[in-house]
């Protein structure tokens, strides 16, 4: 979540009165994350949240990202539901860009987690691949290994002044991941994107997931590294006890096959290299602002050579 877009009370207002939501109470923006533009909004009737969507969300699949919400929701995996408008949309314009407002959850993320944390995410993230695995939606990575080498060309120029005398072996690393990266691992509906920040806790328990504008259909195991990457190490230093209780977490709810376990390193290095590619592309070509705080693509740059470190698969499952 950002603020990219700002908007003034009477923006809000107008918003507001496309919604049979209640009267205008308060509102203000939300800085966490980078993706879209957030605002919590309060009313006579209750809390939602406005999501204007920016440039990086592929817009004609947002009726797609709804209906996987809705699904998911249904499976009780705790979400954000989209409203429908006055005119029974769910999709709304304002200006030139697409918005929706969702219901609230209640709970925050977490800048500093733990261990028993971590066992919850990898449940969730478990159930979210158990109970999705079966719908079919027209979702395409558009951040998979195939994309990589064109997101390189476009920030080439710049990688060694971002990470010095980084660039050769970025550009040898996507080589080798274009050409070791499985094809046949189970695959299925995955969230793409679950990072602290879209995960709220309440008392301790998981009290929802959000931002599933990365959702697409990919390998399930590659989905799993995302978020060992993202819980399992901190400014990336490795955190052993993060990493080892979020894949317990996640195997109490799906099982890895052996195939899957195997090709682990090779995933975790694509995930790796997924968000380090964007957060370079972020530092050059995204326009930075007071409400958004650019991610240091050097984080990812550091797991991705702990990873590149690590020869044997059976050493995530043994505690490295």
């Amino acid at each position: 979540m950002a603020v990219h877009t700002k908007l003034s009370k009477n923006d809000i207002l107008e918003i507001v009165n496309k919604y049979e939501i209640g009267e205008l109470e308060n509102f203000s923006g939300i800085k966490e994350g980078i993706e879209n533009t957030n605002y919590s909004i309060k009313t006579s009737k209750n809390k939602f949240i406005l999501t204007i969507f920016e440039n990086r969300v592929n817009k004609s699949k947002l009726p797609l990202f709804f209906q996987l919400m809705k699904h998911t929701s249904k499976q009780k995996i705790r979400c954000p539901n989209p409203i429908i408008d006055k005119n029974n949309n769910l999709i709304n314009k304002f200006k030139s860009k697409k918005f929706g407002i969702f219901s609230f959850l209640d709970g925050k993320s977490k800048r500093n987690w733990y261990s028993s944390d971590c066992v919850h995410v990898g449940e969730v993230l478990g159930n979210l691949h158990q109970k999705n695995m079966n719908k079919k939606l027209d979702l395409k990575n558009n951040f998979g290994v195939s994309s990589w080498k064109k997101l390189f060309s476009k920030c080439k120029y710049k990688i060694n002044e971002i990470i010095p005398n980084s660039c050769d072996s970025i550009y040898k690393e996507i080589v080798y991941l274009n050409n070791e990266w499985p094809s046949n691992l189970p695959k299925g509906l995955i969230h793409g994107d679950l990072f602290p920040d879209n995960v709220l806790f309440y008392k301790e328990n998981i009290s929802g997931i959000l931002d599933f504008y990365f959702s697409c259909n990919e390998i399930l195991a590659y989905d799993l590294a995302i978020s060992l990457n993202a819980w399992g190490f901190k400014n990336g230093k490795f955190k052993k006890e993060n990493f080892s209780k979020l894949l317990q977490g996640y195997q109490t709810k799906r099982r890895l096959k052996k195939s899957e376990k195997e090709k682990l390193n090779i995933l975790l290095r694509g995930a790796s290299m997924r968000f380090l590619l964007t957060r370079i592309y972020d530092m050059i070509h995204v326009d930075g602002n007071k409400f958004l705080k650019k991610k240091n693509p050097l984080e990812f740059f550091k797991i991705l050579n702990f990873h590149k470190k690590i020869n044997n698969h059976s050493n995530y499952f043994s505690g490295l």
